[in-house]
């Protein structure tokens, strides 16, 4: 091999090396704008980030579903939180999977609520002026998530993600399990 040919090869590498790893942190700077990944089943919900800011699951009577084929009007009967255990002098380590039967590093809160929603476009409303603010005194803790999800009931579950405005989720009489994933339009970063 010549000397011009080796150096057309160490020049060529080396830019294949530029633009992959350039490619690479593209990727991954592009994808800090992108909303979380969420999968949510009977026994767990994960994501791809994490759930430092833990979750909330809220049973809903619906009033209307919109075109989507999620409730678009609702009110809230049941709150169930998980709540990210902080160790002492510590930062949080957080899950990036919460399962609702086991225990984990969090703990569950359970209120009986009732407050009406309305979703319009990537938000959602409370339609009550009484409406209990989340920063209220917490009910007992549990180890594990208090509520068992039932067939043909609608659930809505948030993951204190600012881009995300929440999940909702239904399981149909065959047991088939449905969520839609409703982006906030707010980038997380």
């Amino acid at each position: 091999m010549t000397k011009t040919a080796k150096i057309i090869l160490i020049s060529f590498t080396t830019l294949i090396v530029i633009i992959g790893c350039g490619a690479y942190g593209l990727y991954y700077f592009f994808n800090a704008f992108a909303p979380p990944k969420v999968k949510i089943n009977k026994e767990y919900i994960s994501t791809n980030r994490d759930f430092i800011n833990g979750i909330t699951i809220e049973k809903i009577e619906v009033d209307s579903i919109g075109i989507e084929n999620y409730p678009t009007k609702y009110t809230v009967i049941y709150r169930a939180s998980c709540h990210i255990q902080h160790p002492e002098n510590k930062p949080p380590n957080p899950p990036d999977k919460i399962f609702f039967g086991k225990k984990g590093k969090y703990s569950w809160t359970e209120e009986f609520v009732e407050t009406e929603f309305v979703h319009r476009g990537l938000s959602r409303y409370t339609t009550d002026s009484t409406y209990n603010s989340p920063w209220r005194p917490l009910s007992e803790s549990h180890e594990v998530c208090p509520l068992e999800f039932q067939s043909e009931q609608w659930y809505f579950i948030t993951i204190g993600h600012p881009s995300v405005t929440g999940v909702f989720f239904y399981i149909d009489k065959s047991g088939k399990e449905h969520q839609y994933f409703l982006p906030s339009g707010v980038s997380p970063i």
